[in-house]
């Protein structure tokens, strides 16, 4: 070959190489490189040897090659021109189409999250080759199903915005990447986390409870249910404080019962169910269009929808700060202005929140803010646990199995005067809600039966003889020893509470033998059947 030929052939070889994504180079009839480009246009060294081979093979045979190692692998093709043989390949195409399709790869958890739905990453045919999901957080490879949109997608190249195929109502975006895959996502978990909000807004937008559900025989509530009687009468921002299950929110809707506010909305959420990326459009609504996904017309939020009536807060301390501090905005404005509104509307909403945790303590960890604590903490009521109302309990027991008895349509059991002494001392760490879940047990299992300690949950009889057995006040108790026994006793029992009667695991957490466990607890016993 002249060389102006062999140099015109070179000149041309960035050319070629940023076409085809790779290397572009001239060989020899024997398979040796003579000037090599890369898509940079820089010179290269880096040619596989299979494609030298390539281009030996070319100039034997006279006539042009290719070579394909698989779907993404690299290809190449080799054309002898005089006695030299011009070659090329996408081998750099292909390297950071792999590192684009791994990096897609482990970045689909992270869109699943962001997305609030499935991702899945397809290939050419429309084949779902891995997926994930917002809940598990893992990459995991796919069904192998072809969707027929994705294989829409990868035909014409163009990207698709439009129903989910997995819940009604949600939105799949599918976009191509390259001729060999593409990646799609949606917002079918956020949408069935807005479904079930909304099915448990709609199913908690009345108050039922009055104080005449309130049961009680003891002194215990006497000061709670004055304050709640009095609550009533004012529009004042309310907390109630207590452990899960005591019937915090039972007070909330006799508060709204007995106010000026009956007679309009009740509505009530959970704040802990919430879920960061529904909580704006959830508590303040949205406009059409607001968002992918969102509903024709939009949606009134929370406020909206209780506006004249209550909104109940429930397990306040959960709220996302960002929350805390618009619903700040909202109690000193009395105004909400829906996602993609340009426009506020003012809203007449009392605030009742509920809690489980010490907010002094959140605050001081910076978990809750304080100015909304002293905002909403204008009227707060403590509801004590049910081992503190221990004088309620037969009353409670009798009144819950007489109801879900009826409810049934069977005779009520009646409790054996040893099984209501194993009730009335059990601990209930689920408190009222545990006791009903208990009656129901013993309703479900025993009706019209008399109820003895056989008949109990195994929990009790496992346990009921050490947790039960309450310790005599402070004051009654003079001497160091005697305090150290009652602390002593106290981490055995609330330990073996904890871990929920299991002695093997209540020892491993306290550090000692479970026969040393069994003897103190046995000690702890007989100090209190002394008393």
């Amino acid at each position: 070959m002249k060389t102006s030929s062999l140099k015109t052939l070179i000149a041309a070889l960035p050319l070629i190489a940023r076409a085809t994504g790779g290397v572009a180079f001239v060989a020899s009839s024997d398979g040796k490189c003579i000037q090599a480009v890369g898509p940079d246009g820089k010179q290269s060294s880096d040619i596989e040897s299979s494609f030298l081979e390539l281009c030996k093979e070319a100039a034997v045979q006279g006539c042009p090659l290719g070579y394909n190692n698989g779907e993404i692998e690299s290809e190449c093709f080799a054309i002898p021109v005089g006695d030299v043989v011009l070659a090329a390949s996408n081998g750099e195409r292909v390297k950071r189409q792999d590192r684009l399709f791994q990096t897609l790869k482990e970045t689909l958890p992270l869109i699943a999250e962001v997305a609030g739905g499935e991702a899945v990453l397809f290939d050419s045919g429309g084949r779902r080759l891995f997926t994930a999901d917002p809940r598990s957080r893992t990459v995991r490879e796919g069904p192998g199903t072809v969707a027929a949109t994705c294989q829409e997608v990868m035909r014409t190249g163009r990207p698709n915005i439009g129903p989910s195929h997995t819940v009604v109502g949600a939105t799949a975006v599918r976009i191509p990447i390259s001729s060999l895959f593409g990646f799609g996502f949606n917002n079918a978990t956020s949408m069935r986390q807005r479904v079930k909000l909304l099915d448990e807004v709609q199913r908690r937008r009345t108050a039922k409870y009055t104080w005449d559900d309130i049961i009680y025989s003891g002194p215990s509530l006497d000061t709670p249910i004055k304050l709640a009687q009095s609550a009533a009468l004012s529009s004042s921002p309310v907390i109630i404080f207590g452990e899960s299950g005591t019937g915090k929110e039972l007070f909330a809707q006799a508060i709204h019962n007995a106010s000026s506010r009956s007679e309009k909305p009740f509505v009530a959420i959970n704040c802990s169910a919430l879920p960061e990326s529904l909580v704006e459009s959830t508590f303040f609504g949205y406009v059409e269009g607001a968002f992918t996904g969102a509903r024709r017309g939009g949606q009134a939020g929370l406020f909206e929808q209780a506006d004249h009536g209550t909104l109940l807060l429930d397990e306040i301390s959960e709220a996302p700060l960002d929350l805390q501090a618009k619903l700040l905005r909202v109690l000193q404005e009395h105004e909400v202005r829906r996602v993609g509104a340009d426009r506020s509307t003012t809203v007449d909403v009392r605030i009742i929140a509920t809690c489980n945790r010490d907010l002094v303590r959140c605050m001081d960890e910076g978990q809750f803010r304080s100015d909304l604590y002293y905002r909403l903490n204008v009227i707060d009521i403590y509801v004590p646990p049910l081992r503190q109302r221990k004088e309620d309990i037969p009353l409670l027991v009798g009144t819950t199995l007489e109801k879900l008895a009826r409810a049934d349509g069977v005779p009520v059991p009646v409790i054996d005067e040893g099984a209501m002494f194993y009730l009335v001392n059990y601990y209930w760490p689920g408190n009222v809600r545990e006791l009903r879940n208990v009656m129901e047990r013993i309703v479900s299992l025993s009706p019209g039966e008399k109820i003895y300690i056989k008949h109990l949950p195994p929990k009790f009889i496992e346990t009921n003889s050490f947790e039960a057995a309450p310790l005599l006040p402070v004051g009654q108790r003079a001497t160091l020893t005697d305090r150290l026994a009652e602390a002593e006793h106290l981490m055995l029992f609330e330990t073996l509470e904890r871990c929920n009667g299991n002695r093997e695991k209540t020892a491993k957490e306290l550090g000692i033998s479970i026969t040393t466990l069994w003897r103190r607890l046995r000690k702890a016993r007989g100090e209190y059947e002394k008393q």
